[in-house]
This record gives structure tokens, sequence and C-alpha cells, in this order.
């Protein structure tokens, strides 16, 4: 049976030039190359079932995504493949199957829509909406940290996607992370693998690969306690966090001490790192981020009208206007315009001694 990585390596290319066929062994989907025949450039590319793979977007525990051209309907999408393991794993694939069914009938504009599933050789793969591969992980990456309205706008957005399909299918999404939220090129954010091998009988399958480094999760996952919307909702809260502070609220060396720091510390005041992000702002991260979740929101409404009311507290105040001065302002400011006039004084006086000495000089030398 091959695997993905056969079916990118070991292929002939056409030139789109010359038609001539050029070898990309080992060369990976997307990679640049040169016609040796007509010296045309051109990316590498492989056929997968009826779909043109054409770049790679990412890679993860459950596969490989690539974005790909579907011949049939002659549309961009995004296809994620399935790693061979997985796919041969008939406990994996039926409750897989299962929640592609029920996660291909949500359609919001906050959840990456999922178009169909099937199998090529022996390989299961899932074909979406293509969003390009800007995740907010990269803008993390590449701002550090974001401002507060952009932050807001991605939590609601999000949290309106996870509470869409919270009512529609009681799903969860059990991986809210930087890395499964796409920004879209008009900046809506976008849910990415809702659901998808994340159900407590089929995360076992993927051996924690899934997690990496458990930045986002929550307390309840690590004590193996059953999950429900309010630990997507500690995760979102994190995530959020990690926007605005420029790093995550617990970090450590190992995935273990971290795991430990969510089930035993309290993270640093968000105001530690961000400290002009608003109160009602901080408080809403905060709840999200409780240790125990009946201390969290308890509903997704709860939380987003908590966050509109932050945005909308940010929008009414004055572009550039500064706090109204205190008293003590008032009396520094009129003690320091006292001063320059003193000063002012004094100068021009000392000219005015110095003109008139001059001209004294020149009288008495006159006469």
């Amino acid at each position: 049976m091959k695997t993905i990585l056969n079916i990118i390596n070991t292929a002939l290319n056409l030139c789109p030039s010359c038609l001539k066929e050029v070898d990309v062994s080992g060369l990976d989907v997307g990679t640049g190359v040169v016609c040796p025949y007509c010296s045309y450039q051109f990316s590498v590319f492989s056929k997968f079932d009826h779909f043109r793979l054409e770049h790679k977007l990412g890679e993860g525990g459950m596969g490989s995504v690539f974005q790909a051209t579907d011949e049939n309907l002659n549309r961009i999408v995004a296809i994620k493949v399935l790693k061979v393991s997985l796919s041969e794993n008939k406990k994996f694939i039926e409750t897989f199957l299962r929640e592609v069914e029920i996660t291909s009938s949500l359609a919001h504009p906050n959840i990456v829509q999922v178009y169909s599933f099937g199998q090529f050789e022996g390989q299961y793969y899932l074909v979406m909406e293509c969003l390009g591969d800007n995740t907010l992980d990269d803008e993390i990456s590449r701002r550090k940290k974001l401002s507060e309205i952009e932050a807001i706008d991605i939590a609601i957005g999000i949290a309106s996607g996870l509470n869409f399909a919270l009512q529609k299918g009681q799903l969860i999404h059990r991986d809210i992370k930087p890395g499964n939220m796409m920004i879209a090129n008009d900046g809506t954010p976008k849910v990415v693998d809702f659901g998808l091998a994340l159900t407590p009988e089929t995360a076992d399958e993927i051996d924690g690969e899934i997690w990496g480094t458990p930045y986002y999760v929550s307390p309840e996952r690590l004590e193996g306690i059953p999950e429900d919307f309010r630990s997507d909702m500690y995760s979102l809260g994190v995530t959020i966090y990690h926007s605005l502070a420029g790093r995550p609220p617990f970090d450590a060396d190992t995935a273990e001490l971290v795991a430990s720091m969510h089930l035993h510390n309290t993270p640093l005041p968000l105001a530690t790192y961000a400290p002009n992000v608003s109160e009602q702002t901080v408080y809403a991260i905060t709840k999200c981020m409780a240790r125990h979740r009946d201390d969290r929101f308890q509903s997704y409404d709860e939380f987003i009208a908590q966050l509109e009311d932050a945005k909308r507290r940010l929008s009414s105040k004055p572009f550039n206007a500064a706090a109204p001065p205190t008293v003590t302002q008032i009396e520094d400011s009129v003690s320091n315009n006292k001063q320059a006039i003193l000063l002012i004084a004094i100068l021009v006086g000392l000219v005015i001694l110095i003109i008139g000495a001059y001209l004294l000089h020149r009288i008495s030398q006159s006469v």
C-alpha cells in the first residue's frame, strides 16, 4: 500500500511549457523546479484520486494537509490525507466517519466547511474549503501580540462557531489552540478540524501526538475527566491570553511541567504582560481560564456578551483621547508655566542690562 509520501516522492511531472516528463522524485509538493529541457520554472504537483495536490499547507498528528485543485469540479480545496496507520484502524475510521457526517452539516461562517470524505488506494482523506495557510499561530509568531480589538473579534468568532456546533450536534472540539484557528483573507477567524478524531475513543488512537506540548489543554482533559464545552472554553481563554500577552500563561521546559502548571498553578495576571488591556476583557479571559469549570462561564452566550460589552466600551472611547487631567496634574502644569515665565523674564532682563551697559560704554567713550 502506498503512503502519501510515496505518492509524492516517486512521480514524474509534465513540464507545463514543453510537456516533457521531469523527474521530481524526492521533492515535496510545492517545491520549485526548473525544467531541464526548456528551463521553464514550475512547482511540483502530485495526483491523488481526482485531486491535483499543489502546495503543502501543514502536517499534524492525523496526517498532511494540501492545497489542491478538485479536477472534477475545477475548484481550489484543502485536502487532508490521513496517515496510513489511522486509515487501517477500523475503530478509528468508524468513529471518524460518524463525526465527519455531523461536521459536514455545520454551515457557519466561523467553522471551516467540510465538503466530502473519500478513500484512495487505502488512504482516507477529507476535503474542505481552502483558506490558505495563515493560522492564529502564524499571526502570533509573526507579530508577537495582537491588538485588544483583534483578539476580541477572534474570540467572539470562534466562540460563536463553537456554540453553533454545540447547539447543532452537541459537538465539542477538544483541540482548541492557535494552530486550529484559520484567519481568512478578510480577517474572519474559523475553527479547523472540528471534532475530527477527538472523541475520547479516537483521541487514544493518536497516542497523544495531536496534543504536542499541552499549552492550551484543559485541566479536566489532563485529569482524564469527561470533557464538556467548558473545556473548549478554557482552551479558547488560554489562546486569547497568549495572543494578547505574547506568551501562553503556562510555559516550561517539558510537556509534563506545563501540564502540572495547568493543574496546580495560577497564571500571572494578563496585565503583567499586557497592561493596556481593558478590565472587561481581562475579566472575560480570566473567567474562561478558571481552574474549575463550574467557575467558568456557563454558556458561550455569557462569554460572548461579556466580550461584546468590552468591545463597545473600547469603541466608545474617543480616538487617542487622553484621560482628564487630575488636580495634581493641573497644579503641576500651572507651576511649570510659572517657572517658564520667570525664566523668560530673567533672560529678558539680562539682555536689557547687557544692552544698557554697552550703550553707556559707547557714550562714555564719545565724551
